[in-house]
């Protein structure tokens, strides 16, 4: 499958790119992750109600475990965790991913590659 993501450039500007593979699902499943619920006229039942988070201050875990069994498919292991703020902060999630080579990649390491993301790299 082929993801058209918006790769930055060091001038600030982004370009489309197509990715495909296991960073293409990646950029697809980071996508999925920055919908919010309703946003797409083709996947209304797809994103996360951001909206409706802020102002109830219920956390979207129905939404994130939907998106999840969504790309259970895709691949071998995927997990998304509510990280315990224990303040009443924003919600942090962390996502773990068992790629189809063996190889995992993590939301905590900084070598994760999310050049291929709308948000951009990490800092």
């Amino acid at each position: 499958m082929r993801v058209w993501t918006r790769v930055h450039q060091p001038d600030g500007s982004r370009v489309w790119k197509p990715t495909s593979s296991d960073q293409g699902n990646i950029a697809w499943l980071q996508n999925a992750l920055l919908l919010q619920l309703g946003e797409s006229p083709f996947w209304a039942d797809w994103g996360i109600p951001v909206q409706q988070t802020l102002v109830s201050r219920v956390w979207p875990d129905y939404y994130l475990n939907l998106t999840q069994r969504r790309f259970r498919d895709i691949f071998p292991s995927l997990q998304i965790t509510r990280r315990d703020g224990g303040d009443g902060a924003d919600p942090m999630y962390d996502i773990s991913i068992l790629l189809n080579d063996g190889t995992l990649h993590s939301s905590a390491r900084q070598s994760f590659s999310q050049d291929y993301s709308q948000t951009g790299p990490w800092s």
